[in-house]
């Protein structure tokens, strides 16, 4: 079904305020920009920022969850795929970093506004998708033998704070990425993978 031409501009005026906001969070941070800056950037008047947004931080949240939403079914789809230990650990950060690779302006954005993101992955006593996600495929591997036992959790907050980190230090030097996946899998390897068996 076809979009009015009134629905096309409305999609149109969102999602350039969008990306203004984008450009302006990344460039001033969250807590120095203002809905003006934002209005500014975008070219619109004010109050077509109003029509979609009642203040910054839903602008904000806006273009979080443009973020979230489908990097967290990538992730998910990354573990339910993986046959071992090291593709369940290595998979999700190598989604990661060609993440912050490759969408540069999105990337932008989180080097800015590092705390935001900490505090919206795992420093909220409400839990993302994205954790929630990770807690059960944690808690699954392990009670198949597949992980060694752990708190899901802990490890869960654990993994995800230093995804983020992969996804600043990958935006910021593209080349360390790959030396810098290694080393994650290296170091939750070594807590999680399952004792191997002696032979009879």
């Amino acid at each position: 079904m076809q979009m009015s031409k009134r629905e096309q501009n409305k999609k149109a005026n969102r999602e350039a305020i969008l990306v203004a906001a984008r450009d302006v969070f990344s460039q001033l941070g969250f807590g120095a920009a203002t809905v003006r800056d934002i209005v500014r950037a975008s070219g619109l008047a004010i109050g077509s920022f109003y029509n979609y947004f009642n203040d910054k931080d839903e602008a904000f949240a806006a273009l979080v969850e443009a973020i979230v939403v489908p990097l967290a079914r990538e992730l998910k789809a990354a573990r339910a795929a993986a046959g071992t230990p090291q593709a369940f650990i290595g998979e999700p950060y190598r989604l990661v970093a060609d993440f912050a690779r490759t969408d540069s302006a999105n990337a932008a954005l989180i080097v800015k506004n590092q705390t935001l993101f900490r505090q919206t992955f795992y420093l909220t006593p409400i839990r993302t998708t994205v954790q929630t996600d990770l807690e059960t495929d944690l808690g699954r591997w392990m009670e198949e033998g597949r992980l060694q036992h752990h708190d899901p959790v802990l490890m869960a907050d654990a993994m995800l704070a230093l995804g983020i980190d992969l996804v600043v230090q990958t935006a910021l030097d593209p080349a360390s990425a790959p030396g810098r996946v290694a080393f994650l899998v290296d170091l939750f390897m070594a807590r999680l993978a399952p004792a191997a068996h002696p032979s009879a």
